[in-house]
């Protein structure tokens, strides 16, 4: 019998569950093919449990993607954390902390980069947008801020930061964009190489007089 959660605790842990089910089943059966019935039968609850914490598939979709971005922000967050290191430097940390993000949480890079594209359902209710894209924006602007900090001192040549930070963001996503087409695989190139060869031409494009 499912049971009704009585404590915060409890509560937490039917989030966490309806979460966890919606996550896979999304990543498995995308956006459209995933239904609302299928993720409390993942997670063993009935939908009147889920409408207890959720209101919509959507809004636990886009619940998702802040998840991600919480994630992924404290991996950029702590891969700035070494004392010393140099502009190009923290690019390239950077750079490597989205790539471990896309590794370690793959599922959530396709709920937030992939899945909903071309999806209508998706931008019928806009509530949670704003503030989604004011974190994404708030990663490219400690992008922003290290090229800036990067052309004042004389390690990049003068450019628009902005421009060339969601460059950046752009090229790391069409090599992971790649990786899961199976591109890599037929061109027989791994992904570590792509994500090498592709920060060496930023570098040389930033920093070329």
């Amino acid at each position: 019998m499912k049971q009704r959660a009585r404590s915060n605790e409890d509560k937490q842990v039917r989030i966490d569950e309806i979460l966890e089910a919606a996550k896979m089943l999304f990543s498995r059966s995308g956006y459209q093919g995933t239904t609302i019935e299928m993720i409390t039968d993942e997670a063993g609850l009935s939908p009147a449990a889920f409408y207890r914490y959720f209101k919509s598939k959507l809004e636990i979709y886009r619940t998702l993607n802040s998840i991600a971005i919480d994630i992924l922000q404290k991996l950029i967050s702590d891969s700035l954390r070494k004392p010393g290191m140099t502009r190009p430097e923290k690019l390239q940390s950077i750079t490597g902390a989205y790539f471990s993000f896309f590794k370690e949480n793959r599922e959530l890079y396709e709920i937030t980069a992939v899945l909903h594209l071309g999806q209508r359902e998706f931008f019928a209710d806009l509530d949670m947008v704003p503030l989604l894209e004011q974190r994404a924006v708030d990663v490219l602007s400690i992008i922003k801020g290290i090229i800036d900090e990067g052309i004042s001192g004389g390690y990049f040549r003068k450019l628009n930061s902005w421009n060339s930070a969601v460059s950046l963001w752009g090229m790391i996503d069409g090599i992971l964009l790649l990786e899961i087409k199976g591109s890599t695989g037929f061109a027989k190139i791994k992904i570590e190489s792509l994500i090498k060869q592709m920060f060496d031409i930023v570098l040389n494009g930033l920093t070329e007089k």
